[in-house]
C-alpha cells in the first residue's frame, strides 16, 4: 500500500479536519460522518488521519 497523504497537506477542509481531529481526541463525540461531492478529499483526509493513529489491539475469533 502507498504512503498516505499527509493529513497536514489536506487543504480548504478545515470543518472536517477540525471534526476528524476532535473525534480522535474525544470518543464522546462518538464518530463523523463524513459526506461530500465527489473528488472533495473525503478519502484522503481520513486515511491521512488514520495513518497518524496508534494501532488497536484485536483479539483473534472477538466479533467486537
Amino acid at each position: 500500500m502507498s504512503t498516505p497523504f499527509p493529513f497536514t497537506a489536506v487543504v480548504g477542509q478545515d470543518d472536517l479536519r477540525l471534526a476528524l481531529l476532535l473525534n480522535a481526541v474525544s470518543p464522546a463525540v462518538g464518530g463523523v460522518l463524513v459526506r461530500g461531492e465527489k473528488g472533495t478529499a473525503k478519502s484522503t483526509a481520513v486515511r491521512a488521519l488514520s495513518a497518524l493513529m496508534p494501532g488497536v489491539d484485536v483479539v483473534a475469533g472477538c466479533r467486537f
